[in-house]
């Protein structure tokens, strides 16, 4: 499946954004030696909210379906700058939402350290599916692996929402029959990017990325120092004493900061048993 996403889907009352900001009732909350990033924190919560309530999330399959278009004759579903190449496309989200339909609430997965396959950093090894098998088999008979497949859509919500859809070509609803199936009872999530692959807009202020996104890690790939060069860039050209150049100039770096992050190689890695 390629990458892709349009429009500001958290207006609609059913978007997966909205569906997720609501506050998540769980027991199972992560406990990991592993640095935890904000795609798995969100990806976690996520898949267990629709465990424990499937029928919530068809609204989200049947919202979704309008950012489907077809260019070239290629179906593609393209939301929030992304691009995702779709296969079947709005029969498959239909059969989605019908098989939300027939499940009954399941019991939450619990997070587990023994079976996380950790993330490279190199973008070599990233789109290397060799490389993902090879850490798959040095951990599966060991740690009791049953699961395991890799996503590479940065975007925690659409990432979810493509992998209940899962309108693939080969293998297609592996992944939801997966991550739905009452069976399994814990999973490990790992993602390739040491910091936060989503950041909210409201997260980045004129004074770059907030305290609490700064006092997580340093960005390895530049992206706070490319927003403390724009807050810079602000401060010299006397930004400051207009608050419209302030708001443009902050919408400038809003979209160049997410536009980078959108183009970095990632990929993440979920195993189950």
């Amino acid at each position: 499946m390629g990458c892709g996403c349009v429009g500001p889907a958290s207006k609609d009352k059913y978007s997966i954004e909205n569906i997720i900001s609501t506050k998540y009732d769980s027991k199972k909350e992560i406990t990991s030696k592993f640095h935890l990033t904000e795609y798995v924190k969100r990806v976690f919560h996520l898949i267990n909210k629709i465990r424990t309530n499937p029928s919530e999330f068809i609204s989200v399959i049947e919202q979704a379906e309008k950012y489907i278009t077809e260019k070239n004759g290629r179906k593609i579903f393209e939301d929030n700058g992304l691009k995702i190449s779709l296969n079947e496309g709005e029969a498959m989200f239909k059969d989605c939402a019908d098989y939300l339909k027939s499940l009954k609430p399941m019991n939450e997965l619990n997070f587990c350290d023994d079976i996380v396959l950790e993330c490279p950093t190199e973008e070599k090894k990233i789109k290397d599916m060799n490389f993902f098998r090879e850490k798959v088999l040095e951990k599966k008979n060991k740690s009791g692996i049953l699961a395991y497949f890799k996503d590479s859509i940065c975007i925690p919500e659409i990432s979810v929402l493509l992998m209940m859809v899962d309108d693939s070509v080969k293998n297609p609803r592996k992944k939801r029959e997966t991550l739905l199936n009452p069976n399994y009872k814990y999973i490990g999530i790992s993602s390739s990017d040491s910091n936060s692959n989503y950041i909210n807009v409201s997260d980045i202020n004129i004074n770059g990325i907030d305290n609490k996104e700064n006092n997580k890690e340093k960005d390895t790939n530049g992206i706070n120092n490319n927003i403390n060069s724009g807050n810079n860039f602000w401060e010299n050209n006397d930004v400051n004493k207009n608050n419209n150049g302030i708001k443009d100039e902050n919408n400038n770096i809003n979209k160049s900061v997410k536009n980078e992050i959108k183009h970095k190689p990632f990929c993440a890695y979920f195993t189950l048993k």
